[in-house]
């Protein structure tokens, strides 16, 4: 099988010149391409950030196209798109045809070169990884969709969908809009994958206050701040609450730190063993995703993180989160103010024997199920099937 690959992986060698790009979507890809190449010849194109500087060898890499602009991602998309039309078709002329393609998300690039090869190789079949968008299958106002018009390579979803085979996300909602359409639609969460997250664990505290652990953005969408609003609305909650990872709120983020000795911040780690080493001294660990945000519509890889560590999770309830995980998972509902400090004060009365058995049960249950080798095998057995 021939399989083309359109995304943001980054090669190794420039992660490790820029550390801060090593974040989960960059781990999410690496475990999605590393399987998905199996028994599959794999060529990629990626849509780099034009601040990175990229070495000669990685932009004469042949099975490795490296997509770069120069002024701004709406103006970058087009010169972008011609560089990998021209690739693409020097391949064909070498004799090299993909059996896929698969573009991760729509996007200016994605999209262009999804309506070219719906015309230059109409027997490819395009599948589109994920749909996940904010705007997904929301009523647009005229406005916007004229402001979209006037975007290079923009369309909105309803009208890309059609240039696609088959569709493959974690938003649930997106089957009755791909049904609807009578596109072939397959449920992909993605994996779970410890990647040297269990190299160092260690066990929490047998005793003293329950520890709460969270990794991962700080941004508004990730719901950080809500939960720091929440440990800071009840002083009396007798939690430690640990953070790792940093971002552009992490000033404000500081600023709780000093002024409640409950919460502490231990900072980015470069190497997962040293993540999977403060994460496993927590008795439990928290996703706290806000509504909105288009939250609803896809999953967050640190709950598999989660999962691999053997700890229960408490989250904000989602339709993609519960379909996982039934009622193994201590929800409450995001759209409550409330409930996530309800929530905590629930935590609290818990014994730490009951947290641990409880995170094991939930390993047990479901880390097998979700495992990328579960999950790529099911994916390629649909993708061979469409039509």
């Amino acid at each position: 099988m021939n399989a083309f690959y359109l995304g943001f992986w980054l090669p190794p060698s420039l992660v490790a010149r820029y550390p801060q790009t090593n974040g989960a979507g960059q781990l999410w890809e690496s475990r999605f391409l590393q399987n998905i190449s199996s028994d599959a010849e794999l060529r990629i194109a990626s849509i780099v950030d034009r601040k990175l500087a990229l070495a000669d060898a990685e932009k004469a890499n042949p099975e490795h196209l490296l997509l770069q602009g120069r002024f701004g991602k709406d103006l970058q998309a087009y010169p972008s798109f011609c560089e990998l039309r021209k690739k693409y078709v020097g391949w064909r002329r070498k004799g090299w045809k993909p059996d896929f393609f698969v573009v991760y998300n729509s996007h200016p690039i994605g999209n262009a070169f999804t309506r070219f090869l719906a015309k230059y190789d109409p027997d490819v079949k395009r599948i589109l990884l994920f749909l996940d968008g904010r705007d997904f299958g929301k009523h647009l106002s005229p406005l916007k969709r004229l402001r979209l018009k006037l975007k290079p390579l923009h369309w909105c979803d309803e009208t890309m969908l059609p240039y696609f085979h088959g569709v493959a996300s974690a938003s649930l909602s997106s089957e009755h809009f791909c049904r609807e359409r009578s596109i072939p639609w397959h449920w992909f969460p993605g994996g779970a994958q410890a990647d040297g997250l269990l190299d160092r664990v260690q066990a929490p505290p047998s005793d003293g206050p329950i520890r709460i652990g969270y990794f991962g953005s700080h941004s508004d969408y990730a719901g950080l701040k809500d939960l720091l609003d929440a440990f800071a609305a009840n002083p009396d909650l007798d939690l430690v609450l640990s953070i790792a990872g940093e971002g552009s709120k992490t000033g404000d983020l500081k600023q709780r730190v000093a002024s409640d000795p409950r919460i502490e911040w231990v900072g980015f780690f470069k190497e997962r063993k040293d993540l999977g080493h403060w994460a496993s001294s927590c008795h439990m660990l928290v996703n706290p995703r806000p509504a909105g945000y288009g939250n609803d519509n896809n999953f967050p890889s640190k709950v598999f993180d989660y999962l691999q560590l053997g700890r229960p999770i408490l989250s904000s309830i989602t339709p993609t989160l519960q379909h996982a995980f039934g009622d193994s998972v201590m929800w409450y509902d995001a759209d409550r103010p409330q409930a996530l400090s309800e929530a905590l004060a629930r935590v609290s009365q818990k014994s730490i024997s009951l947290l641990i058995q409880d995170g094991a049960n939930l390993r047990d249950e479901y880390a097998q199920r979700f495992s990328w080798e579960e999950q790529i095998g099911s994916l390629k057995e649909w993708m061979c099937d469409i039509p």
